[in-house]
């Protein structure tokens, strides 16, 4: 097979290669022959092996080639949107930190809102029935047969009603704290129950 021959060859085995490879490789193996100096109508392929494993080389060559430029890309690119994203964070500064500020504040109005109204709830519910206890006592001086039954009867229901809001209480904070202690645990582990 004679130069002219192998360069025809090797051009059809490279067609599914970009036109660009195929062509440099085209001018690579012709100078490349040229400068062996070989007589005019030498078989080339005792020199330089047969078209289709030359050609076989080229294509894992240009794979090769390929393969890192697509790599360099992916990082080059991927710097890029770091740097974007630290540019874009650095400009966004000056609003999310006061509109992160003020929805910590929000949070902390609210956890304290409700710390206070639980408070408000016991200590009312403790009010609640120290006066009914009180009336029960007071209802053992308070002249007349009616009036002590009517007081002492007001003392029972309003030491009874207290009685009963602390134990709502009780089981309001009780329910909560488990529900947020198992929140906990479940994110903990991964899992819901």
């Amino acid at each position: 097979m004679n130069k002219q021959q192998f360069l025809q060859e090797l051009d059809r085995r490279l067609k599914l290669i970009p036109a660009d490879d195929r062509q440099d490789a085209i001018e690579y193996y012709d100078g490349y022959i040229s400068d062996m100096e070989l007589p005019e109508g030498t078989d080339v392929v005792a020199s330089l092996g047969t078209p289709k494993e030359v050609a076989k080389n080229i294509i894992e060559q240009c794979t090769q080639k390929h393969i890192e430029n697509t790599a360099e890309q992916k990082t080059v690119k991927g710097k890029a949107t770091v740097v974007w994203l630290t540019i874009l964070g650095v400009l966004a500064l000056p609003l999310s930190l006061p509109l992160g500020i003020m929805v910590m504040a929000i949070v902390f109005a609210v956890l304290i809102t409700i710390g206070a109204v639980v408070f408000a709830l016991i200590v009312s519910a403790v009010a609640i029935a120290v006066s009914g206890f009180f009336s029960i006592f007071w209802g053992l001086f308070v002249p007349g047969f009616a009036q002590k039954f009517f007081t002492i009867g007001a003392g029972l229901m309003i030491s009874g009603l207290s009685i009963l809001l602390v134990y709502g209480l009780v089981l309001l904070i009780r329910t909560v704290s488990h529900n947020i202690y198992r929140k906990k645990e479940t994110e903990g582990t991964g899992y819901e129950q």
